[in-house]
């Protein structure tokens, strides 16, 4: 697995190097994402003279500062939306050589624009801050709690904008268990300064809705194109393989904030994408496709050592390769740091490492940061008769099994990952399970490591017990896990990781659910096997059976025109009152766990009722057409929507037809 970066990275922004690039070239543009200290960066220039366009007047004054001919340098910050561009026309035709140095400050590279390829501009990026550099901004906004400088940093990602706004939550007295509360200032921050991009509009809700589902396609934003074109256009926006995504770290905090403010609604939307991705996937034959899908519902997955551990709030720039020979110092340096971490037995690494790399240095992927250092590495073997001396130590009892699988081969064993960058790690780790999706393999895993093993529950990985010795020395047995990513069990692997996705707790309902629960409503016994008393929460059976008599209840009294044709009009779901004139009389016999239908209903022979002359067992509701999210296709079938059974008022779980 070799990636490599699309573009040639700038020049990273620091007081000298900025000096001088503005010292050396005509034209230079000190560039990145909102809230980094661009300006902050400048200010240390010195004597300049500075022009902000978001001033009152700045774009009327640009004309006559850019034809000053002196050497002083010019700085034009925030030259960010269209009319600022637009105002630049004379700097990006001007010929080289010609009037004074300029520093084009700006969020997006000047080189994503039209027109300024061939300028000979100088690009140089404001990159996120140090995780210290963060930490000491919280300690000098006086925020003492280590809780609340940890998740400060965690939250920030290296941006000081994002970090200002998270010390200012706990100053008004957010807890630290309440991220999606820290989060929301910042999150409404990083809002109002893209109105400076774009004046605000509905491309704020999609940008809401952007950062809620990971990456989307025009499709499942429901955008119209000129919508989605505008949200490609906003700074922190980029292309995906999966269409849009919203970059680190303002994706994590604006969905973190979306998800406390309004849960129903974040749990609705990853349910439909969700739901697009699974059928995306079903039927999309390319092998990469396959795999970004299949990434994106992991993405979508709601357990918090999947989402922490590969799907972190974090900048990362790094670039993973192939290890060859020349790596093997670099690789035992990192696996004795690997070993120590986990309090495992260095000399027996040692050992270990030794052995894989003379069977295969190119088992190893590096992962190098953006100054080219070694930061990370993953080992991967391939389990066949050739390598089992290898993989033997790590599988014990469990080798046979895997070497006894069709052609004599078992797929991958993971045998070792570490990366102390969060999001280098989560890079590492996502890259690999693209390569064994692409791929169709079996991939297993065997670790003591307790983080690694939660990642593996939370990913529904198979667990198949511990190795009979601790192989590491640490006190720990490994555990072996495996998952098998052919085309046969993947969609039975995505479909156990979409119950942990769109809700914690299970799936929401779907419409055979909501039918056989209506059918069993009279029957507490039938009634307490439903899944509908986990899914979309908790709840008991009482509970269950006045849901779902409210939500017939809602129906019924519905003025809309499509519920009003499809209303359920049934004694027995609708809970009788004293006003009620049917109360005074004696319910009307009918058997237990059965779903009383909506035509007027008469004893026929053998305790049956008929319905419009037509006898009907009432165990017919048994056949009850269910279209999720649709209508019936019969034509004379009423669709009733049970949406109003969710509590999450996302739309509907799907809709019971009565045939």
């Amino acid at each position: 697995m070799a990636e490599a970066p699309a573009a040639a990275p700038p020049v990273q922004a620091t007081p000298k190097s900025l000096r001088e690039v503005v010292a050396s070239r005509d034209l230079a543009n000190l560039t990145g994402p909102l809230g980094s200290g661009k300006s902050r960066l400048a200010a240390g220039l010195g004597p300049v003279s500075l022009l902000d366009l978001d001033r009152p007047g700045a774009l009327e004054r640009l004309p006559t500062a850019l034809a000053e001919y002196t050497p002083a340098p010019l700085v034009v910050d925030s030259a960010d939306d269209d009319h600022a561009l637009a105002a630049l026309e004379p700097l990006r035709l001007r010929p080289p050589g010609s009037g004074r140095p300029v520093l084009v400050i700006s969020r997006r590279s000047l080189l994503a624009r039209p027109g300024w390829a061939d300028t000979g501009v100088a690009v140089v990026e404001a990159g996120p801050w140090p995780d210290a550099r963060i930490g000491r901004l919280a300690t000098e906004a006086r925020v003492t709690d280590v809780r609340c400088r940890e998740l400060i940093v965690r939250l920030a990602a290296g941006n000081p904008l994002i970090a200002d706004a998270a010390c200012r939550a706990f100053h008004a007295g957010a807890p630290p268990t309440a991220a999606g509360a820290v989060a929301d200032g910042a999150a409404r921050e990083i809002m109002e300064r893209l109105t400076r991009e774009r004046p605000a509009g509905s491309w704020q809700r999609a940008l809401i809705r952007l950062a809620t589902v990971w990456a989307a396609d025009e499709e499942l934003l429901d955008a119209d194109p000129d919508l989605f074109d505008t949200l490609a256009g906003l700074s922190p926006v980029v292309p995906t393989e999966l269409g849009l995504a919203l970059a680190e770290p303002f994706r994590g905090v604006i969905e973190l904030a979306h998800r406390w403010r309004r849960p129903a609604a974040h749990r609705g939307a990853w349910t439909r994408a969700l739901a697009h991705r699974k059928k995306l996937l079903a039927d999309e034959p390319a092998a990469d496709r396959r795999s970004r899908l299949t990434e994106g519902i992991i993405a979508l997955a709601d357990d918090d050592a999947v989402r922490e551990t590969m799907f972190p709030i974090s900048v990362t720039r790094d670039v993973i390769h192939t290890a060859t020979p020349d790596d093997a110092d670099a690789i035992g340096t990192l696996m004795r740091q690997w070993a120590r971490q986990g309090g495992l037995d260095t000399r027996w690494t040692d050992r270990l490492v030794e052995r894989w790399l003379v069977d295969d240095p190119a088992s190893f992927q590096l992962v190098r940061d953006g100054g080219d250092r070694i930061i990370g590495l993953s080992n991967t073997q391939q389990v066949t008769e050739r390598t089992v001396n290898c993989v033997e130590p790590l599988l014990q009892q469990h080798t046979d099994r895997l070497l006894g699988r069709p052609g004599g081969t078992g797929g991958w064993l993971l045998g070792a990952a570490y990366c102390p960058d969060r999001g280098a790690h989560a890079h590492l780790l996502r890259g690999l399970l693209r390569q064994v999706i692409m791929g169709g393999l079996l991939l297993t895993v065997s670790t003591p490591n307790p983080d690694y093993q939660r990642l593996l529950r939370g990913l529904r990985f198979k667990r198949h017990g511990t190795t009979t010795d601790d192989v590491y020395r640490c006190g720990r047995k490994p555990e072996i896990f495996s998952q098998d990513f052919g085309s046969a069990a993947l969609p039975d692997w995505t479909e156990r990781l979409a119950r942990t996705s769109g809700m914690r707790g299970g799936p929401r309902p779907s419409g055979q659910e909501v039918a056989r629960a209506l059918a069993d409503i009279a029957d507490p016994a039938r009634l307490a096997e439903s899944p509908l008393l986990s899914s979309p929460r908790p709840r008991s059976v009482a509970e269950l059976r006045a849901d779902l008599r409210e939500a017939v209840r809602r129906l019924a009294d519905s003025e809309v025109r499509e519920e009003a044709e499809g209303r359920v009009d049934s004694p027995a779901l609708l809970p009788r009152t004293a006003a009620d004139p049917s109360a005074a009389r004696p319910a009307a016999p009918h058997q237990p766990g059965h779903l009383l239908p909506t035509a007027p209903a008469r004893p026929g022979p053998g305790g049956r009722r008929t319905h419009g002359g037509t006898e009907r067992p009432m165990r017919d509701v048994g056949r009850t057409a269910v279209a999720a999210g649709g209508r019936s296709a019969g034509p004379d079938a009423h669709a009733v929507d049970l949406a109003r059974l969710d509590p999450a008022g996302t739309k509907s779980c799907g809709t019971v037809s009565k045939v």
